[in-house]
């Protein structure tokens, strides 16, 4: 009996020392790891959804939803590439990250991050959205008329279209132009080949997709010009984390 008695108590305390390590330790609790967001500004990617008193904003690299607070452009992105309230939009902003409102629908959430310029913004489905991996590269470019996708990466270039999956061109210093870079290589292959990349910083809309970007592309490859849109991968130019090769041409 008292074998019993003192099992019991036995038990009984090292429940009460593990909900008191679970009050001093709130790391150990989910729900209370999910209300630190780390998230502290600069470049974000992330879905943005917005509808009658909801405006969230949820990180690639992050299990948690924001409160969003979008300047102009941003809302007129979303106007324009979604077709309902509560529709899921790939989004790539400048942001700031603040503390949670105490009050008001924002109150809900474990913080709010401000997405004070747009970068890029591509209906869900019709980009790889956060799936699209930019370590490793400058500058992404892509066109239609025929299909055609391009890579800036450190040392190389790379053309895939419909005809040819995969072109690889070595890479001369980029020059920088009016608003813009251009990118010049000629390819590996038995005949060579020259490609001219100019990427200016402007307004651009993808002719398929809709899809906003700030880049627009002009891709010449031996002799033939081909426009469309480009956006910015971890080692482009305009970017101040980091250092690369890029960085030191101009």
């Amino acid at each position: 009996m008292k074998q019993g008695l003192w099992l019991v108590a036995a038990i009984t305390a090292v429940g009460c020392l593990e909900e008191s390590s679970r009050d001093l330790d709130p790391s150990s609790s989910i729900e209370a790891a999910e209300r630190i967001p780390t998230l502290s500004g600069g470049i974000v990617q992330g879905i943005l959804v917005m509808g009658p008193e909801v405006r969230t904003f949820k990180p690639c690299a992050e299990n948690t939803e924001l409160w969003a607070v979008p300047v102009k452009s941003i809302l007129d992105a979303y106007g324009a590439l979604t077709s309902e309230p509560y529709q899921p939009l790939f989004v790539e902003a400048d942001s700031e990250y603040e503390e949670a409102s105490r009050s008001g629908p924002s109150a809900r959430y474990p913080g709010q991050v401000r997405l004070v310029n747009l970068l890029r913004a591509e209906p869900v489905g019709e980009g790889l959205g956060c799936e699209d991996s930019l370590l490793g590269v400058a500058y992404r470019a892509s066109g239609h008329d025929p299909f055609w996708h391009v890579r800036v990466l450190s040392d190389r270039i790379t053309l895939a279209t419909p005809e040819i999956p995969s072109t690889i061109f070595s890479e001369a210093p980029p020059m920088p132009i009016d608003n813009g870079w251009r990118f010049e290589g000629e390819s590996d292959g038995p005949e060579t080949v020259r490609l001219r990349l100019e990427l200016i910083r402007a307004s651009c809309v993808d002719s398929v997709s809709g899809s906003l970007y700030t880049w627009t592309a002009s891709l010449d490859v031996g002799g033939v010009v081909r426009i469309g849109c480009a956006w910015e991968g971890a080692l482009a130019l305009d970017r101040d984390t980091g250092s690369t090769s890029l960085r030191t041409a101009s």
